[in-house]
C-alpha cells in the first residue's frame, strides 16, 4: 500500500496579518510550535521512508519536528513544494492592502482560485509541481511519505490526489499542523482516509 500525509506546517507568528507568501523570516508562533510537537507525536508510530518538505522555515521546522520522533529520519527539502505564486505583487501587503487594492482578484481567489485573472501561477500548475515531487519520491521507491507544505500546496495536492475538482481550493482547507492520509492500493486510484488536527489546551 501507499500511503502519503500531507501535512500543513503550523501556526505562524505574524502580527501584523502580512501576506507573507515565500517570505523569508516568518517561523511558527509560540502555538504553532506545540501544534508540530502533537503532530509529531500523531506521527511517531506510523511508518515512514521518507519526508519531503517545503524550503520555508515554518514548513522546514514542521519537518524536523516529525523528524525527531523518527530517529532523525532525514529530510528532503524540495524548492517545488513551496508556497502557491499566483499572485507575488501581494507579498508582503497587509491582507486589508490587498482587498482594497486586488478586490476584483480577491474575490476570484476566494470562490474558484482556478478562474483568477492573470495568475502568475495557477491551480493547475500548482499541482503538478507538487504532484511532480511526490512521483520522484514514489518512483525512487519511498511507499510511506510525509509531505510538509502550506495550505494552498497541500491542499491541491490532496485535492488532485483523490479526484477532486481543483475549484474546490478554498472548501475546507487543511488546518494548522493537520495531517491528511491518502492512500493507495494501486498507486493509481487514491483515498481520503482520514484528517487529523492537533488540539490545543493552553498555553
Amino acid at each position: 500500500m501507499l500511503v502519503i500525509n500531507l501535512v500543513r506546517h503550523g501556526e505562524v507568528f505574524n502580527p501584523n496579518h502580512v501576506v507573507y507568501g515565500d517570505l523569508p523570516g516568518f517561523d511558527l508562533s509560540p502555538l504553532g510550535a506545540q501544534e508540530v510537537h502533537q503532530t509529531a507525536k500523531h506521527l511517531a508510530p506510523v511508518p515512514i521512508d521518507v519526508v519531503l518538505s517545503s524550503p520555508l522555515t515554518r514548513a522546514r521546522h514542521t519537518a524536523a519536528a516529525i523528524s525527531l520522533h523518527h530517529d532523525g529520519i532525514p529530510i528532503t527539502v524540495d524548492p517545488r513544494l513551496t508556497e502557491f505564486g499566483m499572485y507575488p505583487e501581494w507579498t508582503g501587503l497587509k491582507w486589508d492592502e490587498v482587498e482594497r487594492r486586488f478586490p476584483v482578484e480577491l474575490e476570484s481567489y476566494l470562490e474558484d482560485a482556478t478562474s483568477v485573472p492573470h495568475a502568475a501561477e495557477s491551480v493547475d500548475e500548482l499541482f503538478n509541481r507538487m504532484m511532480a515531487s511526490v512521483t520522484d519520491a514514489i518512483d525512487d521507491g519511498h511507499r510511506s511519505i510525509v509531505v510538509v507544505g502550506h495550505q494552498d500546496p497541500i491542499q491541491a495536492l490532496r485535492l488532485g490526489l483523490v479526484d477532486r475538482p481543483l475549484s474546490d481550493l478554498r472548501r475546507d482547507p487543511p488546518g494548522h499542523a493537520s495531517v491528511t492520509t491518502i492512500t493507495s492500493n494501486d498507486g493509481v486510484a487514491f483515498v481520503e482516509d482520514s484528517c487529523w488536527n492537533p488540539e490545543i489546551t493552553n498555553l
